[in-house]
């Protein structure tokens, strides 16, 4: 998941950079399961509390490759990671059986201090060995597999 504020059709923005939002907690809704279990409650930018979020994303190549960590190193600094790549990753892989084998109901909850722009985009890459429907409700989106 990563955000990007006021770069909707403006060329005068990299639309490879995203923006961190001052994101203070964000967490996945699989049906009524939740990812995390636990609410990044100590997470600000602004105060450089962002350690957990950036060791998640860090070690995805590590989780999702299957490599050891110093052959799959990201090589981002936690500097960059704040300014330019800050994307969050939800490991959802630990899953009742129920889960994998129905209809699931995902939503990305995030909060925000203060709230983002209206003209602000999220963007979420969903890694799934199933196939995917997408259903739009306004600005709401159901994905279902």
């Amino acid at each position: 998941m990563a955000f990007q504020p006021d770069k909707c059709e403006n060329q005068q923005h990299n639309p490879s950079i995203f923006d961190h939002c001052n994101l203070t907690n964000i967490f996945v809704m699989l049906n009524s399961r939740r990812y995390p279990e636990i609410d990044y409650d100590d997470m600000n930018f602004t105060q450089q509390n962002f350690s957990r979020v950036y060791g998640v994303a860090a070690a995805f190549r590590t989780k999702f490759y299957n490599v050891e960590e110093l052959i799959s190193s990201p090589n981002i600094a936690p500097s960059d990671y704040k300014e330019l790549f800050p994307m969050f990753v939800f490991d959802v892989t630990k899953q009742r059986e129920k889960l994998k084998n129905s209809v699931t109901d995902i939503q990305i909850r995030a909060q925000f201090s203060p709230n983002m722009s209206a003209n602000s985009e999220a963007f979420a890459v969903v890694i799934s060995d199933k196939s995917l429907i997408f259903q739009s409700d306004g600005q709401k989106m159901r994905v279902e597999y």
